[in-house]
């Protein structure tokens, strides 16, 4: 995260330069408190050295200095505001407050008169402020000024002029590497025009660009604005590099892009060096800012055991990171990838040491291993990620689909039924809406599956679909940044090819709400925005890695791939009754024995073939194998 920079290099100091920075600052503040307090005091006796108040004046003086002292010393040793912040004064703003009331509680105790007259307190209280927030500003401004001449310092256009380029601006102005200076902001908001943000001017629109930037020289382009348009994005990657210019994004604020939080101007973050970071992939989305119930995610986590399957894998991972931030009682991860779990548990502790009786290896399709896992683990709750989904292969060996994504899934929810769980949710697939391929039929059956157990039993058992993660293994961005890395060319289905993408943080984000409010046999789909043209998701690549001859080749949609996904499938209503971003699915159950018929065929006959056993999946969910047209032309199957 890069808001922890400033506090590393804080703790790097030695104590002893620590100790005296402390020192001096909490001095210089307390002493000008209590020069304020002899004079705001002296001057209700006409600054008369011999009144009879002096030694009241004294007390009062000295008693206020050591207040201030003890507390800003504590406060800058323990270093939690950075130098010349809002937070800093309001901190110093409560310190001298407290200063304040001691010295009214002592005076309350004189006999005869308060030890000060009573509005000298206040008065210091408030030159005191003014005089310490006009330092900080004039230091600031020199400092500033002196950086603006400076060569080293970058000059840098900050794109967005609201609250996230506000954040923007205290970045560069508190960082004291002094890496950039403001030369201006550009925003679309024609009613900003002019405006003046902490000395700086809203230079124009992001139509204006190019003649700001060659009006100003910058050097660099600060995006500010969340969930920037993907059009817009790739304009100004364009123009960036084109002109050679770099381009940076606000920081990740607590670990979640700052795009999807609304942020105050006295974050904390706006006080940290290095906070910039490059374009990422995930920008290139320019996905909405989500917003997710953290009480009721919380209500249903909070001190539960925790299963989650699949725990090695990218998304099992993620949603392990994000379950932590909930303190369940226990979260116990399993997977049959001791490299996988290896990963995560570094991820969420810093070490790897595999002695955690959290972390479980095993094979989900042993039935033995299943049952002794719910039978030991007592869980709570359940998150089914543990699944094969590389389309193209399944279509190839559909066998190991449904020993996976079936069989496995169906003894998993009957171990669950068995010992009493009460919540249960599948991870699916939007391929599984009308599936035309191995993969969505077998991600379809087992979201029956879950509707029937949860028909049966009457616990929370569902299911929770969405599309493609970026930074998943496999996922197609993935494979285009190899592509592009080792010089094309870069491979795409087809032209008007379209798909939808999520990054892993909004998946599992919703995935853990669908889990709060989803009801038993539904199944929750996620809102994943609109579907992305796959070939201008590889020219975005393209265009962000800077290689502009990087060619593109068109490989034809493969067995089982669609043209365009869908969230839904044709029959299925989109209805959100609990979230604008979750849409609630009652699904038909599936005869369970039926699908153990189909399980015990696939298991028990080495000669069943791939047509054989699409056929039979096809039967189950309602999808004839005219959705495989493909590989039947290539058996010569009419």
């Amino acid at each position: 995260m890069h808001h922890g920079s400033e506090s590393s290099a804080r703790q790097e100091l030695p104590l002893g330069r620590r100790i005296w920075k402390a020192v001096r600052r909490a001095g210089i503040d307390a002493g000008i408190f209590a020069f304020f307090l002899w004079f705001m005091s002296l001057a209700r006796y006409d600054l008369a050295v011999a009144t009879p108040h002096y030694f009241g004046i004294f007390v009062s003086s000295v008693l206020g200095f050591a207040t201030i002292f003890a507390g800003e010393f504590w406060l800058r040793l323990r270093g939690r505001y950075a130098r010349a912040s809002a937070d800093e004064l309001i901190a110093t703003a409560g310190v001298i407050a407290v200063a304040c009331g001691l010295i009214y509680l002592v005076s309350a105790f004189q006999p005869y008169r308060p030890l000060v007259p009573l509005s000298s307190p206040v008065s210091a209280a408030a030159m005191t402020l003014l005089t310490i927030a006009f330092v900080n500003w004039l230091r600031s401004g020199l400092r500033y000024r002196r950086r603006s001449r400076s060569d080293s310092a970058r000059l840098a256009l900050i794109i967005g002029a609201g609250a996230h380029g506000q954040l923007a601006l205290r970045i560069i102005r508190e960082d004291p590497r002094e890496e950039y200076v403001a030369v201006g902001l550009v925003d679309d908001d024609p009613n900003k025009r002019h405006l003046r943000i902490g000395g700086v001017r809203v230079l124009g629109t992001l139509d204006d660009l190019r003649d700001v930037v060659d009006r100003t020289g910058a050097q660099s382009l600060v995006l500010a604005i969340p969930s920037l348009d993907p059009q817009r994005l790739d304009k100004i990657l364009a123009f960036a590099g084109e002109h050679n210019i770099d381009v940076r994004v606000l920081p990740e604020l607590d670990g979640v892009d700052i795009r999807r939080r609304k942020v105050k101007s006295s974050s904390a973050v706006a006080l940290m060096p290095g906070s910039f970071r490059g374009v990422e992939l995930d920008d290139l989305l320019g996905r909405q800012a989500i917003t997710t119930d953290v009480e009721a995610i919380s209500d249903y986590i909070d001190g539960r055991t925790v299963l989650v399957t699949g725990a090695g894998g990218s998304i099992g991972s993620y949603l392990c990171s994000q379950l932590s931030r909930f303190e369940p009682g226990r979260l116990v991860m399993t997977d049959r990838d001791e490299s996988g779990l290896h990963a995560t548990e570094l991820v969420l502790t810093g070490s790897a040491s595999l002695m955690s009786e959290d972390l479980i290896l095993g094979d989900l399709r042993e039935r033995r291993f299943i049952r002794s896992l719910i039978s030991d683990v007592k869980p709570d709750i359940v998150f089914h990620a543990a699944a094969l989904k590389h389309l193209t292969f399944l279509e190839r060996f559909p066998a190991e689909a449904v020993k996976t994504n079936v069989a496995a899934s169906l003894e998993l929810l009957e171990a669950c039924r068995d010992f009493g769980v009460e919540n249960f949710v599948h991870i699916s697939t939007d391929k599984a809406a009308d599936p035309l391929s191995t993969l969505g039929a077998s991600k379809y059956l087992t979201e029956r599956a879950v509707a029937a157990v949860a028909r049966e039993t009457g616990h929370r058992y569902m299911s929770v679909r969405f599309g493609n993660v970026l930074g998943s293994r496999g996922s197609v961005l993935g494979t285009f940044v190899t592509q592009v890395s080792a010089g094309g060319p870069v491979t795409v289905t087809a032209p008007g090819a379209t798909r939808y993408f999520m990054t892993a943080a909004e998946a599992c984000e919703l995935v853990l709400q669908a889990g709060a409010i989803g009801r038993p046999g539904e199944t929750l789909v996620l809102d994943m925005g609109d579907r992305v043209s796959i070939e201008d998701l590889a020219r975005r690549v393209i265009a962000l890695s800077g290689k502009s001859d990087v060619e593109i080749v068109y490989t034809g949609l493969r067995p089982g791939e669609k043209l365009a996904e869908a969230r839904l499938a044709r029959t299925e209503k989109d209805e959100r009754p609990n979230h604008p971003l979750i849409t609630q699915v009652p699904i038909d159950p599936v005869d369970l024995d039926r699908v153990n018929t189909l399980i015990e065929m696939v298991r028990g006959s080495a000669d069943l073939d791939a047509h054989s056993i699409r056929r039979m999946l096809g039967e189950l969910v309602g999808t004839s194998t005219d959705g495989w047209p493909a590989l039947e032309r290539e058996r010569g199957t009419p």
